[in-house]
């Protein structure tokens, strides 16, 4: 009876644990052969390695190039993923990708929207200065059968007037599925802060992985140092009925003392609620 017991303990313990959902969300920075010692070929290797140490389900990039996604990809042999680039639709420009473990999920659908009036062609909203995106893609978990509905993002880094109706297209399209309960993920950069009036928008809607107490801790920190990073632009969201936080950090990757990226790693652990 005990050893009865301690396996159904031990299987209940593994079904849990298997449930848990790792996310990154990471602006990884274009390759700007600019930018001297931090450029791309100096820290994609090291870049690579600190997004699988944190063993993540699922990965949202911003600012990738096309070419950047290939190198990955040769390392994230176990991932695929879905995007386009902004310029184009095609490979042209930025993608905001969404990577998935193929050892737990299997790609059900996909499209990228631009942030504007068309959202179906390429387009500038409003007052943005580029053309901006979301990639929405589903999922299915091969263990559950659930469906997962995730979007991965970067918003204009200019224009309030496009983060705020950014902000009300994501929440239309999103608003179907969050009212009939169905799982939902949200990461990116969005460019606001805490108390804009776009994460205002996305809070009533969306629960900020983010606790509280640490919701004032930088993400940006532009290849400078730690302690010089002072704007929290990155985030990841989740629906309010499926999933509640188990973890949240901000990772600070290094290579050869320098930043990885001009933004940190975002990670967060969710898990199913009860």
């Amino acid at each position: 009876m005990i050893r009865f017991a301690f396996a159904a303990l031990v299987l209940i313990a593994s079904r849990s644990e298997a449930q848990d959902l790792n996310l990154v969300s990471y602006n990884i920075r274009y390759d700007n052969p600019a930018d001297g010692e931090d450029r791309w070929e100096l820290r994609k290797a090291s870049l690579a390695d600190a997004v699988l140490r944190e063993r993540p389900a699922i990965i949202g990039l911003q600012e990738a190039l096309a070419h950047q996604l290939a190198s990955l990809d040769s390392s994230w042999t176990d991932y695929r993923r879905f995007g386009v680039g902004r310029d184009d639709g095609l490979e042209k420009g930025e993608f905001a990708p969404v990577y998935y473990d193929t050892r737990r999920f299997t790609g059900i659908s996909g499209r990228t929207i631009w942030l504007s009036s068309t959202p179906d062609a390429p387009s500038k909203g409003w007052d943005a200065a580029c053309e901006r995106i979301a990639t929405l893609v589903v999922l299915r978990e091969h263990l559950s059968g659930d469906s997962l509905i995730v979007v991965n993002t970067h918003w204009d880094h200019e224009g309030e007037l496009a983060r705020r109706e950014s902000a009300a297209l994501l929440l239309r399209i999103l608003e179907p599925s969050l009212t009939q309960g169905k799982a939902v993920l949200l990461l990116g950069d969005l460019n606001a802060e805490p108390g804009s009036v776009p994460i205002q928008t996305l809070s009533r809607s969306l629960m900020d992985a983010c606790p509280g107490s640490m919701r004032r801790l930088a993400t940006f920190n532009g290849f400078k140092p730690d302690a010089d990073a002072v704007n929290r632009i990155d985030y990841i969201w989740h629906d309010r009925k499926r999933w509640r936080r188990k973890a949240y950090r901000v990772v600070r990757p290094k290579v050869n003392g320098r930043q990885s990226s001009d933004h940190f790693m975002i990670v967060a652990t969710l898990s199913l609620r009860e």
